[in-house]
């Protein structure tokens, strides 16, 4: 108890001496300042007084005034969208900087934008009333037609050499939402330098999955300029570091993009079609290595042929050995049901050039004779 009382009495002197410690003419004219409170008298006091103990309170209080915004992103969302067209998707972030409040706005749809494109905005509060002080569009993320657009995840900024940079991501999800986009954006409004960096991929999300959206592909670092500066490396880390995000190597990627050509390419491959076109492959390719591996094969003179399944598809690849080639030469779905499900079941060459490709689909069996020279099919 002698210990507190003490302390408490140690505590009382100390602060009756900081309070008389200063004159009566320098807290006279810290009250008048905090009254008319502006930049001039600010720095007037710290001229006067740079050593008071009021120091430290005006020079956050003039800080204050100089740079901390008073309106949060919310609120300068609101202030902007207002000067928008209606409906347009935006991000907007308010600044502060020497007594003169600005709001950035980055706008990813919009009724004045096209489908590609980006609105970059500038706003300046002059004597109270919000004017453009910078308004245009630039190119984002090109992409195929799709179907959404909207803002995921948090906004966030930060500083490099002294200047300020906002984050922000968006997602871009295709009309039959197989594929999605995840665009990471660097936006410096001071050196007016905007850059995107896009992971893409096929839309592996399950009902039961509880992240917003789950993406296998890769990024298109290989595309953009400058990914050895600091913010295009953050970027980068940030879809690294996305638990959303699943990379996939490169040979995987090179027999995706196989199939997904091949597809594209024969719409009418398992119905009508007459004839097929056939991919070179690029030897990086894991359909080229799955070849070499795979039990079911057929041989000529002129072709090898292997028939396997990979990446949710039933394939054959073929071996040119006239010119050490590979082509992907067929793709369908996979059979995930013999019973009701066609299931390629066997090839077989019947001459130099055709392959017989052997079908069942329930009780039912049928073949398919595709020429691997001329490229035709006979039902």
């Amino acid at each position: 108890m002698m210990k507190r009382l003490v302390l408490i009495i140690t505590l009382s002197f100390v602060a009756g001496v900081a309070a008389w410690g200063q004159t009566k003419a320098e807290t006279k004219l810290y009250n008048k300042t905090l009254k008319k409170p502006s930049i001039a008298a600010y720095d007037k006091f710290l001229k006067k007084y740079p050593a008071s103990v009021y120091a430290a309170d005006i020079t956050a209080r003039k800080d204050t005034i100089l740079s901390i915004t008073p309106y949060s992103e919310a609120q300068a969302a609101e202030i902007l969208g207002a000067m928008l067209p209606q409906g347009a998707q935006l991000r907007a972030f308010p600044q502060r900087k020497d007594a003169i409040d600005r709001i950035y706005g980055v706008c990813i749809t919009s009724d004045s934008l096209s489908k590609d494109q980006i609105g970059l905005y500038v706003i300046e509060d002059k004597a109270g009333k919000w004017e453009f002080t910078s308004s245009y569009a630039t190119q984002g993320f090109e992409s195929e037609d799709f179907s959404t657009k909207e803002f995921v995840g948090q906004t966030q900024n930060f500083q490099i050499r002294g200047a300020k940079y906002y984050r922000l991501s968006y997602l871009i999800t295709s009309p039959d939402e197989k594929t999605q986009s995840l665009v990471e954006v660097s936006y410096c409004p001071e050196q007016d330098s905007y850059t995107e960096l896009a992971f893409s991929g096929k839309n592996i999300r399950s009902a039961s999955d509880t992240l917003a959206y789950k993406i296998e592909g890769r990024t298109n670092e290989l595309f953009v300029s400058g990914m050895n500066l600091p913010d295009r490396q953050l970027m980068l880390q940030a879809l690294r570091d996305n638990p959303a995000l699943s990379f996939i190597p490169d040979d995987i990627y090179f027999t995706d993009n196989a199939i997904e050509w091949w597809l594209s390419n024969n719409p009418d491959a398992l119905t009508t079609a007459k004839s097929v076109k056939m991919n070179k492959l690029q030897e990086e390719s894991s359909l080229v290595k799955d070849l070499a591996g795979a039990k079911y094969k057929a041989n000529n003179k002129k072709y090898t042929a292997a028939l396997f399944e990979t990446r949710g598809y039933t394939v054959i690849v073929v071996y040119q050995k006239a010119n050490g080639e590979y082509m992907l030469a067929w793709a369908e779905p996979e059979c995930k049901n013999k019973r009701t499900d066609r299931l390629l079941n066997s090839i077989s060459f019947v001459d130099e050039n055709n392959l017989r490709m052997s079908y069942y689909h329930g009780r039912r069996s049928f073949r398919y004779d595709l020429n691997l020279t001329s490229k035709t099919v006979r039902r």
